[in-house]
């Protein structure tokens, strides 16, 4: 797990492109059989991709943690911004198509990623932030989802 620091304020006014591309872009969170976290020490939350290709990936709290395992005291978001994969959280078993997304609570110990098709894989974004109470895991299906459009902006006639 890569681990990113704060950084100044005032230092960051100062940046040249290449510093600010350095310490803020994640470039490398998306690889083909991989699954890859950077911790943020704003706020301590950890940004993730998984790209489960042949085989299952699971989520594992490293050293950078130092917990026993990564939802210990934590909580996640995931959206799968693939094709079909699978979730798996201690044991169950939880299908998300392209943009369907899920939050897994508090205290989950097994986390685990799998693309239904290793040619078409499943690219599962998460945000894990820590938590303090737990909460079941839910599945919140694209098809399901009534989100309000806003646009923004303006057009110019």
């Amino acid at each position: 797990m890569e681990s990113r620091y704060a950084a100044n304020p005032e230092g960051v006014k100062h940046y040249t492109t290449e510093q600010l591309r350095s310490e803020f872009l994640l470039e490398s969170l998306f690889v083909s059989g991989e699954l890859n976290m950077v911790y943020s020490h704003y706020d301590r939350v950890v940004v993730g991709g998984v790209i489960p290709t042949t085989s299952v990936l699971k989520l594992d709290a490293g050293n950078s943690l130092r917990t026993d395992y990564f939802l210990e005291r934590r909580e996640i978001g995931i959206v799968n911004i693939g094709s079909k994969g699978t979730v798996t959280v201690d044991g169950e078993e939880y299908s998300l198509n392209k943009r369907d997304c899920m939050y897994i609570g508090l205290g989950k110990e097994e986390v685990t990623f799998q693309s239904e098709s290793p040619s078409k894989p499943a690219r599962f974004y998460f945000v894990s932030a820590l938590a303090h109470k737990e909460y079941p895991t839910k599945v919140l299906p694209n098809s399901r989802c009534r989100a309000n459009k806003t646009r923004l902006g303006c057009r110019i006639k």
